[in-house]
């Protein structure tokens, strides 16, 4: 089961939070002295990573605006290195460290504003303007598995996604003659490489 942890509404926003939650509500932080970002929500789940990499793909689908990216094209833009997370109209695409399947932990977090980071080693980090047109984005794998979905609460609205790539310590650094392209035998242990955090806040957001 998806890890659910529900953890605010928005409670720096002058709205009645009773009724549904609007963008230009979401938007209307009141900033006060020492006031930070909070947490509204975060999802997480263990997902199957195939072949190096995984989308995170609105409920809706593939985007028909015209400059939407196809996925094709958005990982061609894509490396395991510096560029290892790209962003186009409803489908991001993030690139793992192991070019192999395994499974990793991946969360999802919504804040009203951008959330503070800390500099830790072993993480690589970037943001990307992601467009969300339901609202629901969700971790994809190439054979169509889907994991936690994020409730944004807004639909049609563009978000900045910061996303975590956070190294684990590698369970074949001490097996011998290790081959990446023979998943098969090695699949039921293959976890623990890697965790993902995506955390989203409102592209007009005011800062903290």
């Amino acid at each position: 089961m998806d890890d659910i942890k529900v953890l605010g509404r928005f409670p720096s926003l002058v709205v009645d939070l009773s009724d549904n939650l609007c963008l230009d509500d979401l938007l209307a932080c009141h900033v006060v002295e020492g006031w930070m970002a909070n947490l509204v929500e975060r999802v997480s789940d263990a997902f199957q990573i195939d072949y190096g990499s995984f989308s995170i793909v609105d409920v809706d689908g593939l985007s028909r605006l015209p400059a939407a990216l196809d996925p094709e094209k958005l990982f061609s833009l894509t490396d395991e290195e510096e560029i290892w997370f790209a962003a186009t109209a409803n489908m991001a695409i993030a690139r793992s460290r192991a070019g192999y399947h395994h499974n990793a932990r991946i969360t999802l977090e919504l804040w009203e504003a951008e959330p503070p980071t800390e500099e830790e080693g072993g993480v690589d980090r970037c943001t990307v303007e992601l467009f969300s047109g339901s609202g629901k984005p969700r971790p994809t794998n190439s054979v169509g598995e889907a994991g936690p979905l994020l409730d944004l609460r807004v639909s049609g609205a563009s978000w900045l996604v910061r996303g975590h790539r956070i190294a684990k310590a590698d369970p074949f650094a001490d097996v011998e003659d290790f081959d990446e392209d023979d998943d098969d035998d090695l699949v039921l242990i293959m976890e623990g490489l890697e965790e993902f955090l995506f955390q989203f806040w409102p592209v007009n957001a005011r800062e903290a």
